[in-house]
């Protein structure tokens, strides 16, 4: 491993541990990259300490969802429900019950850890 990698390394794991101690009631939540397990060829992948940080997190039955990122997807992922269930409402009434849904949604706080390419 060269310097930079360590380097890189050690500060990832340094701002995960800070977050750690800082809230220790926090579930962490290990997101692996696509790229590293690529295959199902093997039983163990080899990845890298990627960024840690605060986020929170909704699990549907298809997916795991972030705040900071995924908001108008759990919308639309409302939105989709709806329309098969109710195909006669307007899709002006399906958007203002899919905002309502998303509103309601019990968003978790969690550390977050990217786990990368090595």
């Amino acid at each position: 491993m060269n310097l930079t990698k360590t380097t890189k390394q050690q500060s990832n794991i340094e701002n995960l541990l800070t977050l750690i101690k800082e809230n220790p009631e926090l579930e962490i939540v290990p997101m692996i990259a696509t790229d590293v397990c690529a295959s199902d060829d093997f039983t163990s992948w080899m990845g890298s300490w990627g960024s840690a940080k605060i986020d929170e997190v909704f699990h549907s039955e298809e997916r795991i969802y972030f705040r900071s990122i995924d908001e108008e997807e759990v919308e639309e992922m409302f939105f989709n429900q709806l329309e098969v269930l109710n195909p006669s409402w307007s899709d002006t009434y399906l958007q203002e019950q899919a905002e309502i849904k998303a509103k309601e949604v019990q968003w978790e706080k969690v550390i977050t850890v990217y786990i990368d390419l090595p």
